[in-house]
């Protein structure tokens, strides 16, 4: 019940990119091509975050919305 079941044909080319996927910290390297994604997704983009919930912090009014009839 369950089980794995191993009729299913399997594909190299997915099975190597599930390995590598798995293990790329073993491979990760900081070069000049992975330098802005880092830069990009560790300061600028978590930094827009802030700025956008700070600067809406307050503003919106997000209670419930009655209709008076």
């Amino acid at each position: 019940m369950g089980g794995h079941n191993e009729t299913l044909l399997k594909d190299p080319a997915i099975e190597e990119w599930i390995w590598m996927r798995n293990n790329t910290h073993r491979y990760f390297k900081i070069n000049k091509r992975t330098t802005p994604t880092l830069i990009a997704m560790g300061i600028v983009f978590p930094g827009l975050l802030f700025w956008l919930a700070s600067s809406t912090q307050d503003k919106l009014k997000l209670g419930p919305v009655v209709k008076k009839s």
